[in-house]
């Protein structure tokens, strides 16, 4: 099929035995590349059962048929595991340049399999792919490791992930990074990529994308650039990157506050936001995302103090889960907390709920000055911040529990410390509440890895715009429980099949499946609709959710923090919780998924996924 390579890269990293095998074209037709086609092979080659620090757990990276050219935003990769966080299905995406020279190299996937005895990297440039020692880059910060990789190679046309410090010693929040800072963030595959001694993946290539029809991909890309340039929300993003959501946050209340607590932090979100940071420390650079034209990703430069620094800038989930999370309104000091959190190779998101946890459970007596070490771990210390940071990720002290994630740190701590425990499945929750947008309530709870916005970006139509190719003709209420778990259905489905695509998920805020969908046809050659298109992130969500019941997913792990389901202390959603009953209620109905929580054999097989029922229904 055109528009893609047809390949995939196999590294078996115990016996060092590297192959390339066809994909067999009704899986890239079926899931499309991307998180997708990551999910049907990754199905098939983890077993139920196994350790995910084993060797059986396996590292897909992979992308679609939208990577290899200029397509908007479509330097993007996915990579796919079964996560040490949640201990269930993982895909992460990055964006950058890495998904384009997978393609320019010749492969659409990269499978990861078993574990070398010391620390290599992979290095691939076309059909060369070789393993290569990494012991003098062990222990090394990200960008220094890239460019020692960079400079034994010779060649910088090319894009390298790497894991650092926090992934080499398995913590489970740790991520994957390439490209001045762009991670595949949650869940923790930077761990996986640890436990297997694999440092990083270095790719160059000179091949093409080989698409269909030249002549309909161009006008497709021109029709595409065209509505992206022209929404409202690109010159504002261009300006002021996903942080300017921080300065809407006193009107929305959907930035959470004192690890989700409050509902008001006024003077906090004027001091910490995008728009104070292109007042301020915002340099212009080259963009870092390939073929970009939003341009969200931020650079600062701090030219003095105590956080002197240089180089990528907070983005609004930074920007809010070490700043309003942790009642820290020093936007400086948040800028060189991403910057060591990019270099050690840490999710941004996870580590400062895991502070956030800490410092609650702190203030109330659960732990004290001697556990965390002497740090007086107070609400909006900086230096407590970053202290704690430091001890999470080299698994110090306190800092190994708090490594493992929120839900494990409660059930080692107990004593009523899971009230501060935020999170879905083990996996923190994003830097959205859903308390402001309702959708969000069954979306998290049901989100294949946990609590995420991405795998629904519910965000981009609550309140916003409609789907008419989903049969949404109205704007949603963000308010109303009625009609959100459709909602969430709908644009996880839609979401799924732009991760597989691959390209960037703010595409959704100005494309719908139509548009995404001609982009498709015009690559591969095939005939497909927008509805098609959703029905096809509809096969792969319910394949990632079988992968999810096959580890012991029922609809008791369907839930939410009890936090979350409680008012907020003032502010503008104080009084308002979602129903996530009823929301459950409709979304499972509207999914075709049984009283436990699996797809019901009838949905399978109207979804081609006829392999699955025995597995689920032996």
């Amino acid at each position: 099929m055109k528009g893609y390579a047809g390949r995939l890269l196999r590294v078996n990293l115990t016996s060092g035995q590297i192959s390339t095998e066809a994909i067999p074209e009704e899986y890239l037709r079926d899931y499309l590349g991307g998180a997708g086609l990551a999910a049907r092979y990754l199905y098939d080659e983890i077993p139920a059962g196994s350790d995910v620090f084993g060797e059986e757990n396996k590292l897909c990276f992979s992308i679609g048929p939208l990577n290899g050219g200029s397509y908007p935003t479509s330097g993007r990769c996915s990579v796919a595991c079964r996560s040490p966080l949640t201990g269930v299905w993982l895909d992460a995406s990055f964006s950058g340049k890495f998904g384009y020279y997978m393609k320019k190299a010749g492969y659409d996937a990269i499978i990861v399999e078993g574990k070398s005895a010391r620390p290599v990297y992979l290095y691939v440039n076309n059909d060369q792919a070789e393993l290569r020692d990494a012991s003098s880059m062990w222990g090394k910060l990200i960008p220094e490791a890239i460019d020692m990789i960079y400079d034994q190679a010779g060649n910088r046309k090319a894009s390298i992930a790497a894991i650092g410090p926090a992934g080499e010693k398995m913590v489970n929040m740790a991520c994957i990074t390439n490209d001045g800072g762009r991670s595949a963030g949650r869940g923790g595959s930077g761990a996986i990529m640890g436990s297997k001694n694999l440092k990083a993946i270095y790719l160059s290539g000179d091949g093409q994308w080989n698409t269909a029809d030249q002549d309909a991909v161009k006008k497709v890309m021109k029709a595409n650039l065209d509505k992206v340039k022209e929404s409202p929300l690109t010159p504002t993003l261009k300006a002021y990157g996903t942080g300017v959501a921080m300065a809407m946050a006193i009107q929305s209340g959907d930035t959470p506050i004192k690890n989700w607590k409050l509902g008001s932090w006024e003077e906090g979100f004027n001091k910490v936001n995008g728009i104070v940071m292109a007042q301020t420390i915002l340099k212009q650079r080259p963009p870092e995302c390939h073929a970009c034209p939003i341009q969200c990703a931020r650079y600062v430069e701090i030219p003095e103090g105590p956080y002197q620094m240089e180089g990528g800038g907070p983005e609004y989930e930074t920007q809010a889960s070490f700043g309003s999370l942790l009642l820290n309104d020093d936007l400086e000091s948040i800028c060189y907390i991403n910057k060591m959190c990019n270099e050690y190779g840490v999710d941004t998101i996870s580590a400062g709920s895991a502070i956030a946890f800490a410092m609650e459970a702190y203030e109330n007596g659960i732990i004290t000055r001697e556990d965390t070490g002497g740090i007086d771990l107070q609400w909006g210390d900086k230096d407590a911040i970053f202290a704690m940071l430091y001890k999470l990720v080299n698994r110090e002290g306190l800092g190994d529990l708090l490594s493992q994630g929120v839900r494990k740190a409660a059930q080692v701590l107990g004593q009523g410390s899971e009230e501060y425990a935020i999170h879905v499945k083990g996996m923190e929750l994003p830097m959205h509440d859903p308390r402001a947008f309702s959708s969000f309530a069954a979306t998290y709870a049901t989100s294949p890895r946990g609590a995420c916005h991405c795998r629904g970006y519910v965000g981009a139509w609550d309140g916003r715009q409609p789907m008419p190719e989903a049969g949404l003709t109205e704007i949603p209420d963000p308010k109303a429980d009625v009609g959100k778990g459709f909602l969430s259905k709908i644009v996880q489905d839609y979401c799924a099949a732009i991760d597989s695509a691959t390209v960037c998920v703010i595409l959704s805020f100005s494309l719908g499946p139509d548009d995404i969908a001609a982009a498709i046809s015009a690559a591969t050659g095939r005939s497909l609709t927008g509805k098609e298109l959703l029905a096809i992130g509809e096969r792969i969500i319910n394949l990632q959710r079988a992968f999810n019941n096959r580890f012991g997913v029922t609809r008791a792990d369907d839930n939410l923090p009890q936090r979350t389901l409680t008012s907020t202390i003032g502010g503008p959603n104080e009084g308002f919780v979602p129903n996530l009953e009823l929301q459950l209620e409709e979304y499972y109905q509207t999914r075709g998924w049984d009283a436990d929580g699996r797809p019901s054999a009838d949905k399978l097989k109207e979804l081609g996924l006829d392999f699955v029922v025995a597995d689920l229904y032996a």
